[in-house]
């Protein structure tokens, strides 16, 4: 059996919390499972990183990004080997170029052309634990790349389908995948299985995994399961290709979930439909919840990429309004498209509470408004315990 572990920062933010990973692993080990193991920058060093690259210069070069960035994931999968050979465990750590990682050359936000896992394989067969630095590759330009925020999921899921593993673990902070994020939702309970679509949608909406890690899974049936890296009693979350519903009416709206997610500023800009191509191609952005007229766009940026956006903007002399520190709050499901009573419910919330939306986003999976953080666990709240699931 062959088992693909992924540990997220948080589950490695401090020595003991790598030691208590280390024991988790040799005992996964030593029950005759082969374990690769893709490991997470310890706590919140990206995050630090960023910080300490800002306060150097104004707008970091994103080749330089990736170069700073991934100094993270190496010393938490050292350290990781460390631990595992101090238990007598043989193991191994890899950089994602040593490990065959492939990706374009888009540096902060690089995609996975390609995994040659040669020397994994070749460690496996010798016995060892294979440690994988998570979040980054190599492009075939030799530049060290990096796969976007939450990319060691994405890491350990094509891994895990490249090298057939039988399942691939997902180890955080949480007991699963939640019906919403109980710091905001105290009422919220682990689901025990989701299908793909359902936990894609939430992925890409907040929710505690990466969307394209899921994308992933699906295109290639990858096991996948959330679990607790504190509690290995906990059933956690199996994502699997879909629930069971023989029970429930054809086309009965049916909710799976709450999703949040922080960090952003609304934009309004007075652009054209040229000037919004020349910002898509110019500016290494994934712009969220994009919505273009003739005259404006409205959408939502991240807010270490907020720089760029602005400089942008200044440079072209482009008008533009900017709210800052905003939330998306989303219902996801299905059945959303052919009913008006669940959207009509939510609208009919927010003109009695008087709480204003940017913007509004739906499609047959899910619904997601754009409020200023103020209003999210109230938002959240009502979605999850009037709402039915």
């Amino acid at each position: 059996m062959l088992v693909v572990q992924k540990y997220g920062g948080s589950s490695l933010a401090t020595p003991k919390h790598i030691q208590s990973a280390a024991k988790r692993i040799a005992d996964l080990k030593k029950s005759g499972a082969s374990v690769v193991v893709v490991a997470s920058a310890m706590g919140h060093m990206t995050d630090h990183l960023l910080k300490l690259a800002g306060k150097t210069v104004q707008v970091p070069p994103p080749r330089e990004v990736d170069m700073l960035l991934t100094a993270g994931e190496r010393i938490s999968m050292s350290l990781l080997s460390m631990a595992l050979q101090d238990l007598g465990v043989p193991a191994i750590s890899f950089t994602g170029s040593q490990s065959g990682i492939i990706t374009t050359n888009d540096h902060t936000e690089a995609k996975i052309v390609d995994i040659r896992p040669n020397r994994i394989v070749e460690e496996i067969a010798l016995g060892k634990v294979v440690i994988i630095a998570g979040f980054q590759g190599v492009s075939e330009k030799k530049e060290i790349t990096t796969l976007g925020r939450g990319g060691s999921d994405t890491t350990a899921v094509a891994l895990a389908a490249v090298l057939k593993a039988d399942r691939c673990e997902i180890l955080t902070d949480v007991e699963g995948l939640f019906s919403a994020d109980p710091r905001v939702v105290p009422e919220a309970k682990v689901l025990t299985q989701v299908d793909y679509e359902s936990a894609l949608e939430m992925a890409s909406l907040g929710a505690k995994m990466q969307a394209r890690s899921i994308e992933l899974a699906k295109k290639y049936n990858v096991d996948v399961r959330i679990l607790s890296s504190k509690n290995i009693e906990a059933k956690g979350t199996q994502i699997s290709s879909q629930q069971n519903r023989n029970l429930e009416p054809m086309e009965k709206v049916s909710v799976s979930g709450v999703a949040t997610q922080s960090g952003f500023s609304f934009f309004r800009a007075k652009i054209s439909s040229h000037q919004f191509l020349m910002l898509t191609k110019h500016t290494p952005v994934s712009l969220r919840f994009a919505s273009q007229s003739p005259s404006e766009v409205l959408f939502l940026c991240e807010k270490e990429k907020l720089a760029v956006i602005r400089s942008y903007f200044q440079k072209e002399e482009i008008q533009f309004f900017e709210q800052e520190d905003v939330v998306t709050v989303s219902l996801v499901g299905d059945g959303f498209v052919n009913s008006n009573s669940v959207f009509h419910q939510i609208l009919t919330y927010l003109d009695v509470e008087k709480i204003e939306c940017l913007m509004t986003v739906t499609n047959s999976a899910s619904i997601s408004f754009v409020v200023k953080s103020e209003f999210k666990e109230r938002l959240a709240r009502f979605f999850h315990n009037n709402l039915k699931f």
